[in-house]
C-alpha cells in the first residue's frame, strides 16, 4: 500500500506532460504510486504515459473516454490506494522534494490533519527573448511565512486566495467521509476543466478538522499553455462554481470571518470576468448573472470588509447595485447657454464620480452629451441611468471610434450657444465653467482658452497695446479680484509665435463658439486623441475671428480622477493582452499630421515658431509617460529622428523655446548614450522626490494629534457600535472618498 497516490488527468498536453511525470519519477519520497489517466487523449500523450509506465511500476496508465476533468479525478480517487490523495495537472510539475516536506506536517497533538498544503509558483515558459519566469502568489504573500495548523474558522485568511488545490494532500479517508459532515467529497463531475477545482476547495476546507500550513512554494502552475483553465473561454463557468459553492457553504455553519472571504472570492471573479477576460458588462445575460452574485451577498458583511476589498471592487459593486449613484431629479435645460462633450470609452472605473459631480450642477444652464466609442464595460449603462433621472443628460453611442466621426456625432447633438469638450475622466467644477462662459460671452469669442495665469502675458498686451485696444493700466490686477484679465480679441495671424502652442498648452482648456464651428465645418484630425483634439483645436483656432485669453484666476477646480492601472503579471501580458494602462494616449502623431497640414496649405512658416514649440511639448509628454524600457525604445525609435530634424535645436537655439525644461531635456535625449541615461537617472529621480514628498506628507498627518485622536475614536466605536453601525458608517465613508 503506498503512502500517497497522485491522480494526474491527461488530455492532449504532450508539449509538457514529460517535465511533469519527471517531476513525479524524481521525488525524494519514493513510497507513491502515480495514476495517470488518458480522458481521450489524441495526441501522443499516451505514448508518453506509457513509456513511463514501462520503466517505473509505480505509474499505471488507465485509458478511458473523455469525461472532463472532475470526473477523472474523482475515479483517481476511487482507484487510490495510498493513505494521502495528490493531484498534479499534467502541464504543470513539482519540486523534488514536495511529498517529502509535506509528509512531515501529518503528525498534530491538536487533531487530525485531514489536509497537508504547501504554497506554489506562477510559473512562465521563456519566449520573446526572456528565460523563463516565477512569480509568488498571494497566497504566499498573505500567509504565514512559517509552519502552521488551524482549522478554518480559526484562520480563515487561505479561504481568500486561489483554489491551488494540486499544492496540497488529503487524507483519503477524510474526502470518503471522515470529516466534520460525513460527507463524500468529490469533484463536480462537469465536461472540460470546468473550474471544478473550487467547490472541491470549499468543500475540503470547510469540512477540514486540522490544515497544515507550510509556507515552502513546491507546485510550479503553469501560466502559459494556451489550453489550460486559465484562459477562459466560457464566461458561465466562473458564475456556475460560485453557485455550487454557495449552495453548499448554505449548508454549512460557517463564521461570517469565513463568508467575508468567499465574498472576496466572488468580487475576485466577477472583475476577472470582465477585466482580465475582456468579456463586457453590457451583456445582459452577464449582467444577470453579475446581479444573482451581488444580490446573494449580505449587504452589511460587504462594507464590514471594506478594509480587505480593493477600493475599484467595492466601488464596481455600489456603481451596479446603483447604491452610489447620487442622481439628482433634474429637467432638461430648454435653452443651454454651455454644452458639455464628454468622450467615454470603457470609463467605468471613473464614470459614476465623473456624472455625479456634473450632475451635482445647480444654476448653469448646461446640458451634458455623453458620446461613447463603443465601450465593452457598463459605461454606457451608466450614463443611460443619469439621464433617465437627470434629462440634461443625453447619451450618444456611436459604433465608430475614429475622433472626425465622433466630433461630428457630438456637435449634431449639441444645442448649446457654446460648446467644451471634456476628457470624461476629469471633473469640473460649476463656477469654473460659469466664470468660463462668462468670460467668452463678455469677450463675444469664437475661442476662449482657459487659464489661471498667462505666462505670456507681456506678448499678449503688447499685442494689443499695437492694436490701441487696450491701455497698460487695463492689465494690472488687484489682489482681491474674483476674476484675471481678458487678453483679446485677436486672429491667429495677429500672435502667430503663440497661436499652436497655446492650442497644446491648453489641452482642452476651450471653449468654442457652437455657431462658428457648424459655420466653418470645422473637423477633429484623423490621429486626434480625445483627452486634447489638437487638430480640431489648430483649425478652429485658424479660422476664428476672435480669440481670446481669459484669465479665470480663482476657483480653477478641474480634477483628473482616473484610475490608472497596471497588468498584474508582466509575464501573463506576454501571454495575452490584458485591458489595463498606466501610460496615457499621446498626440505627437497629432501634431505631426498638423505640420504636413500646415505646409500643405502654406501656413508652416507664418506659424513654424508656434508649431515647433507644440512638438517639443508632445515629444517630451510623450516620452516622460512611457515607462517600460520596451514602450520608451519604441516611441524614440518612431519619432526621435522626425522630430529632431524639425526643431533643429543647434540653430534655434534655446531662447526660441518656451519651456526651457523641455528643451534642455530634449537635448540630452537627442544625444543619445550617456546623455540619454543621464535624463533617465534625473527623471527617476525626480519621481523619487515626488514619491518622498508624498511619504512624508503622509506620515505628518499619521503624528498629528487629530489623526491619532480620530484612529482611536474610531477604534473604540468599532468595539461598542453593532455591525449594521459600523457597516453604515463604511459605506457613507467610501462614498465620501469618491465624491
Amino acid at each position: 500500500m503506498p503512502k500517497v497516490s497522485i491522480i494526474v488527468p491527461i488530455y492532449n498536453v504532450e508539449t509538457y506532460l514529460g517535465q511533469c511525470l519527471d517531476s513525479i519519477r524524481n521525488q525524494t519520497f519514493q513510497d507513491w504510486e502515480c495514476l495517470m489517466f488518458s480522458d481521450g487523449s489524441k495526441d501522443d500523450s499516451i505514448s508518453i504515459m506509457k513509456s513511463f509506465a514501462e520503466s517505473d511500476p509505480r505509474f499505471k496508465v488507465i485509458e478511458k473516454q473523455n469525461e472532463g476533468y472532475g470526473a477523472t479525478c474523482n475515479r483517481g480517487i476511487e482507484m487510490a490506494q495510498g493513505e494521502w490523495v495528490s493531484i498534479v495537472e499534467p502541464d504543470d510539475f513539482i519540486s523534488p522534494d514536495m511529498y517529502e516536506r509535506l509528509l512531515s506536517s501529518a503528525a498534530s497533538k491538536q487533531g487530525t490533519i485531514d489536509i497537508i498544503k504547501g504554497s506554489y509558483w506562477l510559473y512562465y515558459d521563456g519566449r520573446d527573448g526572456y528565460a523563463d519566469a516565477l512569480q509568488s502568489p498571494n497566497l504566499s504573500n498573505m500567509m504565514p511565512a512559517r509552519r502552521t495548523e488551524f482549522s478554518l474558522e480559526e484562520f480563515p485568511e487561505i479561504f481568500y486566495h486561489h483554489p491551488s488545490i494540486w499544492s496540497a494532500i488529503y487524507r483519503k479517508d477524510f474526502l470518503n467521509g471522515d470529516n466534520k459532515s460525513s460527507m463524500k467529497i468529490r469533484f463536480e463531475p462537469i465536461p472540460g476543466a470546468g473550474w471544478t477545482d473550487n467547490p472541491f476547495f470549499a468543500q475540503t476546507m470547510v469540512l477540514a478538522d486540522r490544515i497544515a500550513w507550510l509556507p515552502g512554494r513546491y507546485y510550479y502552475y503553469r501560466q502559459t499553455n494556451p489550453g489550460a483553465s486559465v484562459f477562459v473561454k466560457d464566461y458561465h463557468l466562473p458564475f456556475d462554481r460560485l453557485r455550487d459553492m454557495r449552495e453548499f457553504l448554505a449548508t454549512q455553519d460557517i463564521s461570517q470571518e469565513v463568508m467575508r472571504a468567499f465574498y472576496s472570492r466572488e468580487f475576485d471573479y466577477v472583475t476577472s470576468v470582465i477585466g482580465e477576460y475582456g468579456f463586457d458588462d453590457k451583456n445582459d445575460e452577464i449582467r444577470d448573472l453579475i446581479r444573482e452574485v451581488f444580490e446573494s451577498m449580505d449587504r452589511k458583511e460587504v462594507f464590514l470588509m471594506a478594509e480587505r476589498l480593493r477600493p475599484e471592487f467595492l466601488d464596481y459593486y455600489m456603481d451596479f447595485m446603483g447604491d452610489s449613484y447620487d442622481i439628482r431629479e433634474h429637467s432638461a435645460t430648454e435653452h443651454p447657454a454651455l454644452s458639455v462633450v464628454l468622450f467615454t470609452h470603457d470609463a467605468r472605473s471613473w464614470i459614476v464620480d465623473a456624472l455625479e459631480s456634473y450632475s451635482a450642477y445647480k444654476e448653469l444652464p448646461v446640458e451634458f452629451i455623453v458620446v461613447d466609442a463603443g465601450s465593452q464595460d457598463s459605461t454606457v449603462t451608466v450614463a443611460q441611468e443619469f439621464a433617465a433621472k437627470d434629462r440634461r443628460f443625453t447619451v450618444v453611442q456611436s459604433e465608430n471610434t475614429t475622433a472626425p466621426e465622433l466630433v461630428d456625432a457630438a456637435l449634431s447633438a449639441v444645442r448649446g450657444d457654446y460648446v467644451m469638450f471634456i476628457p470624461s475622466h476629469f471633473t469640473v467644477g460649476e463656477s469654473f465653467l460659469r466664470a468660463a462662459l462668462a468670460g467668452v460671452r463678455r469677450s463675444r469669442a469664437d475661442i476662449g482658452l482657459l487659464d489661471a495665469g498667462n505666462i505670456h502675458c507681456d506678448y499678449l498686451i503688447e499685442k494689443m497695446l499695437a492694436k490701441g485696444i487696450a491701455s497698460s493700466e487695463d492689465f494690472v490686477d488687484a489682489p482681491d479680484n474674483k476674476r484675471g484679465p481678458i487678453y483679446g480679441p485677436f486672429t491667429a495671424a495677429e500672435i502667430p509665435d503663440l497661436v499652436l502652442a497655446s492650442n497644446r498648452d491648453y489641452s482642452w482648456h476651450k471653449i468654442y463658439r457652437t455657431a462658428f464651428l457648424r459655420e466653418h465645418a470645422i473637423q477633429a484630425g484623423q490621429y486626434d486623441i480625445y483627452d486634447n483634439l489638437l487638430e480640431f483645436g489648430a483649425r478652429a483656432l485658424l479660422a476664428a475671428g476672435n480669440i481670446s485669453f481669459l484669465d479665470i484666476k480663482t476657483g480653477w477646480d478641474a480634477r483628473d480622477i482616473q484610475r490608472k492601472q497596471i497588468p498584474q503579471s508582466f509575464w501573463l501580458a506576454l501571454e495575452k493582452p490584458i485591458p489595463y494602462t498606466s501610460e496615457p494616449d499621446t498626440d505627437i502623431d497629432s501634431v505631426l499630421a498638423l505640420g504636413s497640414w500646415l505646409k500643405d496649405q502654406g501656413l508652416h512658416d507664418v506659424y513654424e515658431k508656434s508649431y515647433l514649440n507644440a512638438l517639443l511639448s508632445s515629444f517630451m509628454f510623450g516620452l516622460s509617460t512611457r515607462y517600460s524600457p520596451d514602450a520608451m525604445n519604441d516611441f524614440l525609435d518612431k519619432y526621435l529622428e522626425t522630430t529632431a530634424e524639425a526643431l533643429d535645436v543647434r540653430n534655434h537655439g534655446a531662447r526660441y523655446f518656451y519651456d526651457f525644461n523641455a528643451f534642455n531635456d530634449f537635448q540630452k535625449i537627442s544625444r543619445g548614450g550617456r546623455s540619454l541615461n543621464l535624463w533617465l537617472e534625473e527623471r527617476a529621480l525626480r519621481d523619487e522626490d515626488i514619491i518622498f514628498a508624498r511619504d512624508k506628507e503622509i506620515a505628518d498627518i499619521h503624528r498629528s494629534a487629530r489623526f491619532m485622536f480620530g484612529e482611536k475614536a474610531i477604534t473604540f466605536f468599532k468595539k461598542v457600535s453593532p455591525n449594521s453601525l459600523i457597516a453604515r458608517a463604511q459605506e457613507q465613508a467610501r462614498k465620501l472618498k469618491r465624491g
